[in-house]
C-alpha cells in the first residue's frame, strides 16, 4: 500500500493541472455508523426532491457490492464503476437514468479493484470522473454503512456529509463514532450535518440531535449541524416493499413532506453559489483521496 501511495503522489506531481471550470458541483456524502438506518432510502428520496426543484442530481452508489440504490429505483444498470476501470465503457455510458428521471452510477465491485490499479489507470479514471462537473450540479454519494477507510475517503471528498442516525441507542453511539473518526482527520474540511430518521416526533428528533451535539462539542471540540428529521411512517415500509421511493409512492405522506423540507434547506444553504468562494475541481478532490 505504501508503494501504491508513492505512485499516486508521483501522478499528482507529474500530471498537468486540470482547468477548474465552473466548480459549482456540490458534493454531498451520505453516511451512517451502522446499517439499517435508511441511508440509501434517504439518498434516493432526497435526490427525487431535488429533481422536483429543478436540480439535476446524480447518485454515486459507493456502497460497493450491495447495490441498494438500483434496487430501490428498480433498475438493472448495464455498467458499473468496475467497467469504467476496465475501460469497457465511458462515463456517459456508465450513468444510468431511472424511470423516475434520476441518474445514478452503480458502484459494483469497483473500489476493490481501485487499490490495485497502475498509476496510468488511476489518472485515466480521474480524468473521466471530472466530466461530472459538466453533467450535474449536485452529486450525492451513498456510502456503505459503518466506519472504514473507503467511507472516510468519500466523506473527505464531500463539501457536506450527512450522517443518518435513528433514535436507537446503538445508532446514536455508532453515529458518534463515525463523527469522531471523521473529525480526527485534520485534513477533512467537510461540514458534518445530522439527519434523524424514523423519529416518533419532532421533539424526539431534537432530543437525539441535542445529545449528539453536546457530546461532539464537549469531547471532540467540534460542532455538528442539524439537517432535519424524517418521521417514522408506515408509508415508507409500504413503499420499500413496492420498490417505489416514498416521495413517488405517496407525496403527501409525512416522510415525503420531511424529505422535501430537507431538500429545500439543502438548496437554501448552497454555499458554492458564492462566486467569491475558492472552488476546487472534482479532479483535485479525486486525487486527494488517493494521496492521503
Amino acid at each position: 500500500m505504501n508503494d501504491q501511495a508513492e505512485q499516486l503522489r508521483k501522478i499528482v506531481s507529474s500530471t498537468k493541472p486540470v482547468e477548474d471550470k465552473a466548480g459549482n458541483m456540490k458534493i454531498i456524502t451520505i453516511a451512517s455508523g451502522k446499517g439499517g438506518v435508511g441511508k440509501s432510502n434517504f439518498t434516493v428520496n432526497l435526490s427525487l426532491c431535488l429533481k422536483q426543484q429543478q436540480k439535476n442530481p446524480i447518485i454515486l452508489d459507493a456502497d460497493f457490492g450491495l447495490a441498494n440504490v438500483e434496487i430501490i429505483l428498480g433498475e438493472r444498470p448495464k455498467f458499473n464503476l468496475a467497467h469504467l476501470i476496465r475501460e469497457e465503457c465511458d462515463l456517459k455510458s456508465l450513468i444510468t437514468k431511472s424511470k423516475y428521471e434520476i441518474s445514478f452510477i452503480s458502484g459494483g465491485s469497483g473500489i476493490n479493484e481501485m487499490f490495485f490499479l497502475p498509476p496510468d489507470k488511476i489518472e485515466s479514471i480521474g480524468k473521466s470522473l471530472v466530466q461530472l462537473e459538466d453533467m450535474t450540479d449536485i452529486l450525492l454519494i451513498d456510502t456503505g454503512a459503518g466506519i472504514n477507510d473507503i467511507v472516510v475517503k468519500f466523506c473527505m471528498l464531500a463539501h457536506e456529509v450527512y450522517v443518518i442516525v435513528t433514535p436507537e441507542p446503538t445508532s446514536i453511539t455508532d453515529g458518534y463514532a463515525l463523527i469522531k473518526t471523521l473529525r480526527s482527520n485534520f485534513t477533512m474540511q467537510s461540514k458534518i450535518k445530522v439527519v434523524i430518521n424514523k423519529a416518533s416526533s419532532k421533539q424526539e428528533a431534537h432530543e437525539v440531535f441535542t445529545k449528539l451535539f453536546y457530546v461532539c462539542k464537549n469531547f471532540l471540540n467540534s460542532e455538528i449541524e442539524y439537517a432535519g428529521y424524517i418521521p417514522y411512517d408506515e408509508k415508507v415500509l409500504s413503499a420499500v416493499k413496492s420498490q417505489i421511493p416514498v416521495v413517488i409512492y405517496d407525496k403527501k405522506s409525512k416522510a415525503s413532506e420531511a424529505y422535501y423540507q430537507i431538500s429545500k434547506n439543502l438548496l437554501t444553504n448552497h454555499t458554492l453559489s458564492d462566486k467569491t468562494q475558492e472552488k476546487t475541481s472534482w479532479i483535485n478532490r479525486f486525487k486527494r483521496i488517493f494521496t492521503n
